[in-house]
């Protein structure tokens, strides 16, 4: 992320476009499509000159070249200090789950190859079954309910 240079970003488009050499298989990655919160804030970024880095240290004019104290900083005020980096990953993959959108989209998306990869990544707790068992009910509801009517229907 802190290598990221402008002409990665196609804002008409709302993606981010990394080259093989960004890669960890220095294979061609999938376009990284933006939700409009994300392009808002990269919009109001300054636009970089050919080949530097979007994220500059506006103190010293210079790309980032390490978060951790802000990172840190910001674990700190938003009470999260057990929170590391790598556990946004795993909650974007969850949440991402949660949402609706095919495990193989999100596979694509983070990048994950193989399903025991993947499973490391998409947490399931108490709440993923609880919503389980209410999605269960509301199918067997509907099919009821569908059921009703087409016996209601014949005997018309």
């Amino acid at each position: 992320v802190l290598a990221l240079t402008g002409e990665e970003i196609d804002m008409r488009e709302g993606c981010i476009r990394l080259a093989p050499k960004d890669s960890t298989t220095k294979k061609r990655p999938p376009a990284i499509y933006l939700t409009s919160r994300t392009r808002k804030a990269l919009s109001a970024l300054p636009r970089p000159m050919s080949g530097i880095p979007v994220f500059i240290n506006p103190n010293t004019g210079k790309a980032w070249v390490d978060i951790k104290k802000m990172w840190s900083r910001a674990r700190k005020a938003a009470g999260l200090e057990h929170v590391i980096f790598h556990d946004i990953r795993r909650s974007a993959i969850t949440n991402a789950r949660r949402r609706g959108v095919p495990e193989s989209v999100i596979m694509k998306m983070s990048g994950h190859k193989t399903r025991s990869v993947f499973d490391r990544y998409n947490i399931i707790d108490d709440e993923d079954l609880r919503q389980a068992a209410l999605m269960i009910e509301r199918g067997r509801a509907q099919e009821t309910e569908c059921n009703d009517e087409t016996a209601k229907d014949e005997a018309q």
